[in-house]
């Protein structure tokens, strides 16, 4: 988690023409704070580019009131649909920056196409060139994964349209406490709680009798149920628990705590899953 008075005390200082930041970093479980980045970034003439694939669609990400000037999302996590996919917005000023170093690939190019001196060398990677595939010009890029585009739409309807944004990130956020209440009812402790936490992620700290032990393949091998580990610094000692999208939900808590609860007794750890179970409740009375 970084202060935004340090970063942009930095920004008046380098004067970067771009800043990129994550949101939501999943491998401490931290949301970023970034309302106030945006202007300063412009105060130096600069871009304010958002890693926003973890929380996007289950936290507010405010890109034109804080001023972001592109932001990626991912399809695979709160928004629910299939993975593989890229979801990016960016703005006009975003778009004439990078049209500077715009060229058409020479397959498709006509003849009056202008081709930036400087231009950018990665066809896979060149937003020029898929914004124009996108655009009434239609120039061709690639064969598109269409099946996705209609998993991605269907998946934007539900949450937009029959849930509703601000239900969504409420149902993510009651359910991120509910776990964080249960885990603790277990007798585990999370990993700098109230610390700028993601709703989508709630990261335990490993009891040091099951660190050296095979608990997280068991829970899989055993229960069929998979927690991630961290990385780093914090490797071995955080397990991480992911409530993102469809999951999110009452009933696969339940399931999930019961289960966790098991095999933690299971490994010889003392879990109140009674509590645990009693603590869900509560969250959703």
């Amino acid at each position: 988690m970084f202060d935004q008075d340090e970063i942009i005390a930095k920004i008046k200082e380098v004067k970067p023409k771009v800043v990129a930041i994550i949101h939501g970093e999943t491998s401490t479980r931290r949301l970023q704070l970034i309302d106030r980045l945006g202007a300063a970034v412009r105060e130096v003439g600069g871009f304010l580019v958002v890693d926003a694939v973890a929380s996007f669609m289950g936290a507010p990400v405010k890109a034109d009131e804080w001023q972001i000037d592109a932001v990626v999302g991912g399809s695979q996590k709160c928004l629910g649909a299939l993975p593989g996919m890229s979801l990016v917005t960016f703005n006009d000023r975003f778009a004439d920056e990078i049209n500077k170093r715009k060229r058409i690939e020479l397959g498709v190019r006509g003849e009056d196409a202008q081709t930036a001196a400087n231009f950018v060398p990665s066809n896979y990677l060149d937003l020029t060139q898929l914004q124009d595939y996108w655009s009434p010009a239609r120039v061709n890029h690639h064969t598109e994964a269409t099946i996705g585009i209609y998993g991605v739409h269907e998946a934007l309807r539900l949450g937009v349209q029959e849930e509703g944004l601000a239900n969504r990130f409420a149902r993510h956020q009651q359910v991120h406490q509910a776990l964080n209440n249960a885990v603790k009812a277990l007798g585990l402790t999370i990993f700098n709680e109230g610390d700028h936490e993601m709703p989508m992620v709630t990261c335990v700290e490993i009891p040091e009798a099951l660190r050296d032990t095979n608990f997280q393949s068991e829970l899989l091998t055993k229960f069929g149920v998979e927690i991630a580990a961290s990385f780093g610094s914090l490797q071995g000692k955080i397990w991480r628990l992911g409530t993102m999208g469809y999951v999110a939900q009452k009933g696969y808590l339940v399931r999930f705590i019961s289960i966790f609860g098991a095999a933690l007794l299971q490994a010889g750890y003392p879990a109140d899953v009674k509590a645990a179970l009693d603590a869900v409740d509560q969250a959703f009375a």
